[in-house]
């Protein structure tokens, strides 16, 4: 897999129609209660899946499934260093968009715990257990039982977390998302766009994804880090 630039109109699809996120929340340092209205939860479940300075020179959008093998790669050799080097020192706004492989059964309900994480404030705790405990929850029988156990370690209030999952009040935000991918053309993942402009296809190397960041960088007058 490797990385190049997509078309115009694959790019103005993703940008215009996936990405209606503001500005993010603050995580809170107490468990947070989702909220019980769905126009409500899905509000603060987009918004949640971006972070970084909204003001930032480029955006970093990741189109990603959390069963998948590739995704799960991605977070665990480039993830972290990518959010440190560019999201945290406010270089990248980062976005996360979800599109479940149809092969991948596990994956609707995960991304499903994520945003209802992500509807009390908690987007990317969440998002990060998924991935750290990815063979705990693929061998799982009762997803939805297993992931109210960890709402306390997302930081959620587990009773709140349990309804928005086990009434799928997430759904229509997930089913965006992948409407919006399939139009665009995504037919894999991760696929990632990097300040609205260049195509990353699959986990490529650290070094490749930083090649295309600070590419892009230096083209809008900011110094690579």
């Amino acid at each position: 897999m490797r990385g190049g630039r997509s078309g115009p109109r694959t790019l103005a699809i993703l940008l215009g129609a996936i990405f209606a996120v503001h500005p993010g929340v603050a995580d809170a340092q107490e468990p947070a209660v989702v909220p019980a209205e769905q126009a409500v939860i899905l509000e603060r479940a987009d918004r949640a899946r971006a972070k970084g300075d909204p003001d930032a020179p480029i955006r970093i959008v990741e189109i990603s499934d959390f069963e998948c093998p590739f995704c799960a790669r991605f977070f665990e050799e480039s993830y972290r260093a990518i959010d440190s080097i560019y999201v945290q020192s406010g270089l990248a706004r980062y976005v996360w968009i979800s599109f479940p492989n149809s092969t991948h059964p596990r994956a609707w309900p995960a991304i499903e715990a994520a945003f209802c994480a992500g509807a009390a404030g908690r987007f990317w705790a969440m998002h990060d257990l998924l991935f750290e405990r990815r063979e705990e929850w693929s061998e799982a029988e009762d997803l939805n039982t297993l992931f109210e156990s960890w709402a306390p370690d997302a930081g959620v209030e587990a009773e709140s977390f349990a309804a928005c999952l086990r009434n799928d009040q997430t759904a229509p935000l997930q089913v965006r998302d992948y409407e919006s991918a399939i139009t665009a053309g995504v037919a894999s993942t991760p696929f990632f766009v990097v300040g609205d402009s260049v195509a990353i296809r699959g986990a490529v190397p650290l070094e490749t994804f930083r090649s295309a960041i600070d590419s892009v960088l230096v083209l809008r007058g900011h110094e690579a880090p």
